[in-house]
């Protein structure tokens, strides 16, 4: 178990039964299809993978080992008939293989806690469908699901089908509980199953306020009934639901719509990470990490139109590494990387917060800086020479740089150009390399 402190709040999250993956048993009489689920196994996911052909085989490796899974034929050989109760009755987290596809014996197979069955059709489909399932199930050790019901029976019983998909799970008793823990506390949950008729306040009103803070995809929520009326998916849909289950619950279709709904969320968050992602490496350079020059344009706009409200000044400050080409060529194009690494460090700890600093090119950098005076960038300009010049740049030998700069400051004349800002900065930058180097112009 997990305890989790919100606010002055502590919530139990139920885990101990969560594990990853690490240790597969497949059993099955196709000596074929066994080969190819051990090969894809441990090929799409790099973990241990022992293999029995017949229940005998199975029984020795159980008694000697401990697997995280277990994928089971039903039909081996030389079954006793009683080898699927045995994995059950241990505990075992087992995927089930089967051929018949007798709908009682399916019934039968659904109703037991196991994590998921699959019919032998072709070879394709069974190691695609179990690859699926394992690769759900390490994602699931690291998501949390609140089974929100005043129904203990029900609890238990959505509690057993949950530990069964490797899912931690916390347990509220009505939907008040619920929103205090999810909205008060913000407690961090990756979905909410929840009972529509509870005290104190019903699973409407708690979805209702839950889509006041989170959109569907952020905190997706699969909530139950045993209403018998036409109007209640549809209002519980437009509330804010992702799907809807009527009581008593089929463990098949839960655990079915469970899984979409985590999925749905899951690939949602990724998407969203993508964008953060795609966005980060449009706007900064690869090797420092600081922003390029497509963010710099972007940025300027902001900061013209706050110096004209203002009416402040913003200066630019253009530096560049002197005799860059010696370092590369003496000590090696990884020492220069090194060295513009470091700068780039020591720019952003002597800068502003305000300030927006840039990687102009190649060895070259660009300060933006906002509200600003021609005696504040002069000091300004001053402190970064006099650090660069004496910090060590740590390599194979350890070696110092120093840097030129050139500095500028806008006018009511070019404050919309900011081109002819830098082109101000960039001249006094090439004074500074002129009046031998170490040096900073204004």
């Amino acid at each position: 178990m997990q305890e989790m402190t919100t606010s002055d709040k502590k919530y139990i999250i139920n885990n101990s039964h969560c594990s990853s993956i690490e240790k597969v048993l497949v059993i099955e009489d196709s000596l074929m299809l066994l080969n190819s689920i051990k090969d894809t196994i441990r090929t799409e996911f790099n973990i241990e993978c022992d293999i029995a052909s017949n229940e005998q085989e199975a029984m020795y490796l159980l008694q000697t080992n401990s697997y995280d899974l277990v994928i089971a034929d039903i039909y081996l050989p030389d079954s006793s008939g009683n080898f699927i109760g045995y994995l059950v009755r241990k505990k075992h987290r087992i995927i089930i293989i089967t051929a018949s596809q007798n709908e009682e014996r399916r019934t039968k197979i659904a109703s037991l806690p196991i994590v998921d069955y699959l019919y032998k059709t072709d070879e394709k489909s069974i190691l695609n469908y179990l690859v699926s399932s394992i690769l759900r199930l390490q994602k699931n050790e690291k998501s949390t699901i609140m089974i929100c019901d005043d129904a203990q029976l029900f609890r238990l019983q959505v509690r057993q089908l949950v530990i069964q998909q490797n899912l931690a799970y916390i347990e509220m008793k009505d939907g008040e509980e619920a929103y205090n823990a999810i909205i008060k506390d913000k407690l961090k949950i990756d979905l909410l199953v929840s009972d529509v008729n509870m005290p104190r306040m019903d699973g409407l009103n708690l979805i209702r306020h839950i889509r006041h803070h989170y959109t569907c995809n952020e905190l997706p929520v699969l909530a139950f009934s045993s209403s018998e009326k036409t109007s209640m998916v549809p209002e519980l849909l437009k509330t804010g639901a992702n799907d809807y289950i009527s009581k008593p619950i089929h463990n098949e279709e839960f655990l079915t719509r469970l899984n979409i709904s985590l999925d749905q969320s899951r690939l949602y968050s990724e998407n969203q990470q993508l964008i953060q992602d795609l966005k980060l490496m449009s706007e900064t350079d690869f090797l420092t990490k600081l922003y390029n020059r497509s963010y710099f344009y972007r940025a300027i706009k902001l900061i013209q139109t706050q110096t004209k409200r203002h009416k402040q000044n913003y200066g630019i400050l253009i530096l560049d590494i002197d005799h860059f080409k010696v370092i590369n060529d003496t000590q090696g194009h990884e020492a220069g990387d090194v060295a513009l690494i470091t700068l780039s460090k020591t720019l952003l700890n002597i800068a502003r917060e305000s300030d927006i600093i840039c990687r102009w090119g190649g060895e070259e950098f660009l300060i933006l800086v906002p509200n600003t005076n021609i005696d504040e960038l002069n000091g300004f300009g001053e402190r970064i020479r006099r650090t660069v010049e004496s910090m060590p740049i740590e390599y194979t030998n350890k070696f110092r740089i120093t840097v030129s700069i050139g500095i500028s400051i806008s006018t009511e004349k070019n404050v919309d150009d900011v081109d002819v800002v830098i082109f101000n900065a960039d001249n006094k930058l090439y004074k500074a390399k002129k009046s031998g180097r170490n040096c900073v112009v204004v």
